[in-house]
């Protein structure tokens, strides 16, 4: 009989993390714990495809305790969704690599959703200084709501620069297209017996492009007012339900801030959140994947509640909260996304000299336990930490931290 009380460190009481471990249903869908690998990119596709890697990859995450494992982003069939060919894609040959991720995260007892995304102006629309940095078909038009594009930040501290004209708005035909490539997407993963799928509308990508005022400039009926820039989000998660099963759960990621801009802000009270998240809960998204850099920090001042608190409290469906659980020490970004970008070109990194190891239980694992009991959240998201520790989950039930690893930028540097 497996232990679920973990032992708090410097001599505490134990932590009963048994919460953690109860079943959540969710449509069609039935999680034998509240543990998800959150998506993260590891930029080992080949042209769209993923490498044989990645299969036993995720495998190892749901044998290791993951109730529900989600993919890193994988592009829809839009000709300019993905941005580098290390990207993944969910068509062709892309989807035949997501069937044999579902099959092995089958195998070892756990869920599996891919997240769809349109990586939109996050492409770069200059020349790389490395061809396998090249942007995938970058001759073609890539998609914004305004044609607006600004950098990918290496170092959060820094302020953005101002965004520049580097595409034409897109159509109403254009916008269109990309309704409908969604909506393929997310049939295809139904058909190849995905769980459900994760839609990214966070981070910068299309669909925030569209929630986010700095970028979307339009006057048309998608823009404007946050009635107008949230239409192009419902629309999706509408075209992605009409495309699926009605019990196939539909996961909707969102976030405040943004690659090119970690203190943006789509909504800067809880009235406003309720003017995004209240209409995509009516056009058909089950739950909430609430992309946050710290899960304890307050959305708003007055409360404090985090995004997965606020969600779930206005649309009243399950959300999953996500911000560094486990994570001590702030990892900087600049050194995550050197190490990606090292990995899309075909660097290796050497082993580190040393292994080190978390004493006592994951940071902030005792104050998520307080949240959940609060009832901020159903679904407790953990990427760096099971990165590094494909039994994360599993150590944290049986209260076993002695060979939990600290994350470091050097586990981005190897799929195992």
């Amino acid at each position: 009989m497996k232990t679920t009380s973990a032992t708090a460190g410097n001599g505490a009481q134990p932590l009963d993390v048994a919460p953690l471990f109860t079943p959540l249903t969710i449509g069609r869908l039935t999680l034998q714990n509240r543990f998800v690998m959150a998506p993260m990119g590891r930029g080992s596709a080949s042209d769209g495809v993923l490498s044989p890697g990645y299969a036993p990859y995720y495998g190892r995450r749901a044998e290791g305790g993951a109730g529900l494992v989600i993919g890193e982003a994988t592009a829809i069939d839009h000709p300019t969704a993905m941005h580098m060919r290390t990207s993944s894609t969910i068509y062709g040959a892309g989807a035949e690599a997501w069937a044999k991720v579902a099959n092995a995260v089958h195998a070892k007892g756990g869920a599996f959703m891919p997240q769809i995304w349109h990586a939109a102006l996050m492409r770069s629309p200059y020349p790389a200084d490395d061809p396998k940095l090249e942007m995938a078909n970058r001759d073609m038009k890539s998609m914004g709501p305004s044609g607006l594009y600004m950098p990918g930040l290496i170092d959060p501290s820094l302020t953005p620069p101002e965004p520049v004209q580097v595409e034409e708005p897109m159509t109403v035909a254009e916008i269109d297209e990309c309704i409908a490539s969604y909506a393929r997407a997310a049939a295809t993963a139904m058909a190849i017996g995905c769980d459900g799928i994760n839609i990214h509308g966070a981070h910068g990508y299309l669909i925030d492009e569209f929630l986010w005022s700095r970028f979307n400039r339009r006057t048309d009926a998608y823009g404007g007012s946050l009635v107008n820039r949230v239409r192009f989000a419902a629309e999706v998660v509408a075209a992605c339900r009409a495309a699926t099963a009605p019990d196939f759960p539909i996961m909707l990621r969102l976030s405040q801030w943004k690659q090119q801009d970690y203190r943006a802000r789509i909504a800067e009270s809880a009235d406003e959140l309720a003017e995004i998240v209240e209409p995509l809960a009516a056009a058909g998204a089950d739950l909430f994947d609430c992309s946050t850099r710290r899960f304890w920090e307050a959305e708003f001042a007055g409360s404090d509640l985090s995004l997965s608190g606020w969600i779930k409290r206005l649309t009243r469906k399950p959300t999953m909260m996500v911000g560094s659980l486990g994570i001590a020490k702030e990892v900087l970004e600049k050194d995550a996304m050197a190490a990606l970008r090292a990995v899309a070109a075909g660097g290796k990194a050497a082993a580190p000299t040393d292994i080190a190891t978390i004493d006592g239980p994951p940071h902030m694992l005792e104050e998520a336990l307080r949240r959940f009991a609060r009832g901020d959240f159903d679904l407790l998201g953990v990427g760096r930490m099971m990165i590094a520790n494909p039994d994360f989950a599993n150590r944290v039930r049986d209260g076993d931290y002695a060979a939990l690893q600290v994350y470091r930028t050097e586990h981005l540097m190897k799929l195992e």
